[in-house]
């Protein structure tokens, strides 16, 4: 599997390189992160993010994998009360996808795909994709909780695959900045929650 992974990033590289010159050339499967690495595909920046009270923090592990070497460790405590408006915070992780000022353009794509299991089995989240607009207000367009996308309908201790069309999200797939997971307070019951998931194998997919 660590070889197919290797290969879907060698792609996802050569479709980067060739969409300047070739905008009609381009791989069926763009790996934006298998964390691998220290970065994701196209060497953008990712972190988490946080407003208090809520907390996150996201490591790169070697200790769980759905392929290859590694996946994406992410800890969240999303608060209800206390903060801006008195809602809890925030709390998320997002991956860049633009260069500089040079956005990414994933309009040959139909649909985000990632890798998701969950330390418990109850967690919930929401995906979000910023574009030009959404980037300069430092905000995104979210997706359904995730696991309405999950073959099961409900997160699991074992990895699933999610499955998000890219037409749901409404943005300007020519110019995409960030792709972002997000604990919003509307998947939790009473509007907080805490866990810890792993994300693996994030693509833009035709």
């Amino acid at each position: 599997m660590g070889r197919r992974m290797n290969a879907l990033k060698t792609a996802g590289l050569v479709a980067a390189a060739l969409s300047v010159a070739c905008p009609l050339c381009y791989a069926d499967t763009f790996v934006i992160d298998d964390f691998e690495g220290e970065s994701n595909t196209l060497n953008g920046k990712s972190n988490a993010y946080v407003q208090e009270p809520s907390r996150a923090i996201q490591v790169r592990t070697k200790d769980v994998a759905h392929a290859g070497l590694g996946s994406l460790m992410l800890k969240y405590d999303k608060k209800g009360k206390g903060g801006p408006y008195d809602s809890g915070g925030w709390c998320g992780y997002y991956t860049q996808v633009k260069s500089g000022r040079n956005f990414f353009d994933v309009s040959p794509y139909t649909k985000l795909t990632l890798w998701v299991k969950g330390a418990k089995g109850d967690e919930n989240f929401m995906v979000g994709i910023a574009d030009r607009h959404w980037d300069e207000v430092g905000d995104s367009v979210k997706s359904e909780p995730v696991t309405k996308y999950l073959p099961s309908g409900k997160m699991t201790a074992e990895w699933q695959q999610v499955t998000i069309p890219l037409s749901f999200f409404m943005v300007d797939l020519k110019e995409v900045a960030t792709v972002a997971v997000c604990f919003e307070g509307a998947v939790f019951p009473g509007g907080e929650g805490k866990g810890t998931l792993y994300i693996d194998d994030i693509a833009f997919e035709s």
